[in-house]
């Protein structure tokens, strides 16, 4: 029992990776001061590039993005949009959600040379007690997150200090947003109150 706890202990501390520390925010950074993780090459093709689907105010739905397998079938899991009921606040233009109203999300791959998505209408706002919650995994990177061609010591530097950054629209600075990390599995996850372009980047 006291080796599980021990085990479990190290195993939260390295799943649990909240990015910044304190009540200082991370300052906005230009796109040419910001490395976005990097796909290999080779990576497996998407299924698709892009995916839509209705959100509901009183209904929970979710949106993925997939690689292909070598069989050209559906294979690994590349990112995740999940709305829960009650989780819409307010159309782009301010306009607040009915208890029944709907709105078309679009997830789209904004380059496939980079683990950067863009998620659509831009501006739609969620609730701040029940945000949008985003999953963007780089497994597909296979451990190379500085794409140098091999896996070592800066790579698990990098990982330690890499996050999901948001932009709000193409050209702007990137602002890096708090987030859970789950190395054992290559995902990170994120908290939305708002739509735009988010990478996982450092």
């Amino acid at each position: 029992m006291r080796l599980l706890r021990l085990f479990l202990s190290a195993l939260a501390v390295s799943i649990l990776t909240a990015c910044g520390s304190g009540t200082t925010e991370p300052e906005p950074r230009p796109p040419a001061d910001l490395n976005i993780i990097q796909l290999p090459a080779d990576h497996p093709p998407f299924e698709k590039t892009t995916v839509s689907f209705w959100a509901k105010k009183n209904e929970s739905r979710e949106g993925k993005i997939y690689f292909l397998d070598s069989q050209g079938h559906r294979g690994e899991e590349y990112a995740r949009l999940k709305i829960d009921s009650g989780s819409l606040l307010a159309r782009p233009d301010g306009t607040p959600f009915g208890s029944t109203d709907s709105v078309l999300i679009t997830m789209t791959v904004a380059d496939e040379s980079q683990i950067l998505v863009d998620l659509q209408p831009s501006g739609l706002r969620f609730a701040s007690g029940k945000p949008a919650e985003l999953k963007l995994t780089y497994g597909a990177t296979e451990g190379d997150l500085n794409d140098d061609g091999r896996v070592d010591g800066e790579d698990d530097e990098i990982e330690q200090k890499m996050a999901i950054w948001r932009q709000e629209k193409l050209g702007d600075a990137f602002v890096q947003i708090g987030v859970v990390k789950v190395e054992e599995l290559r995902e990170i996850e994120a908290k939305l109150t708002s739509f735009s372009r988010y990478a996982i980047a450092y």
